[in-house]
């Protein structure tokens, strides 16, 4: 089964794409999904051909990078199909994606059903952030859902122990740090931190994208170090310079005297 984990378009297109080593999702930058970034972000015609045509006849690459097109592209409408197929064949991210997308919509019984379902999907597959959220849904209750502690209680531990994938380790640091779902413990956030940031530079040394993406939101946010806005921006040229979709995307809106895109 494929293993996925964090939140937002970021989360298409590297580490995150399993539990596999950084250098894995490197070579994995130059396939469908290095495709979609290229049909979304630079209007490559042959790529998105290449990918639709990939997607059509069933392949879950394919499928998982006509989603993350679409997802590029902010239309959920185009891109709530791939993701429904893609999480539908174990796609851990497209779980995710559709959870976040229902957290937009009118609440409803159904709507609170929907979003246990694809929250459990991407938790079982190792997703951190997955499960916090389903712990904190669980704690407040919802429309159509009562509030559980024992369930939220379960999900919170079940985030604390998901240590395989480098951004989840990430976020479970920042969740002690704040006591998102876990007692505050700032010696084990900053134990957690470095951890995430020895990987991290393993990870930038064999070329991943991602991990500059997350030295950029180290950097940006003050997440287990002081905020340096210069360190920020080169971290975020890095990753920017490899070809990172959401890197190349943010540089140009500051460009134009935007803001910067988190990375989640």
């Amino acid at each position: 089964m494929r293993q996925l984990g964090t939140v937002g378009f970021l989360v298409t297109f590297c580490v995150v794409l399993g539990f596999a080593p950084a250098h894995a999702a490197a070579q994995r930058w130059t396939g469908s999904l290095a495709q979609a970034s290229a049909a979304c972000l630079h209007g490559d015609a042959a790529a998105l051909s290449a990918i639709r045509q990939s997607a059509q006849g069933g392949s879950y690459d394919g499928i998982e990078a006509m989603a993350a097109y679409w997802v590029c592209k902010s239309d959920p409408a185009q891109a709530k199909p791939w993701l429904a197929k893609a999480s539908g064949m174990g796609s851990g991210w497209a779980s995710q994606i559709l959870a976040q997308y229902l957290r937009t919509e009118k609440p409803s019984a159904a709507n609170t059903q929907e979003q246990i379902k694809y929250l459990t999907r991407a938790a079982l597959q190792g997703n951190a952030w997955a499960a916090r959220e389903l712990g904190v849904l669980y704690l407040n209750g919802s429309i159509g859902l009562a509030a559980d502690p024992a369930k939220a209680s379960y999900w919170a531990r079940y985030a604390e122990d998901v240590k395989e994938i480098v951004p989840d380790v990430f976020y479970l640091a920042e969740s002690y740090a704040k006591g998102w779902g876990v007692p505050k413990n700032q010696e084990k956030a900053k134990a957690l931190y470095a951890e995430t940031f020895t990987t991290l530079r393993q990870a930038v040394a064999q070329g991943d994208p991602y991990a500059d993406m997350l030295f950029y939101l180290a950097y940006s946010k003050g997440y287990g170090v002081e905020k340096n806005p210069e360190k920020a921006l080169h971290w975020l040229q890095q990753a920017a310079h490899k070809g990172y979709p959401e890197a190349v995307a943010a540089l140009k809106s500051l460009a134009s005297g935007g803001k910067s895109h988190d990375v989640q």
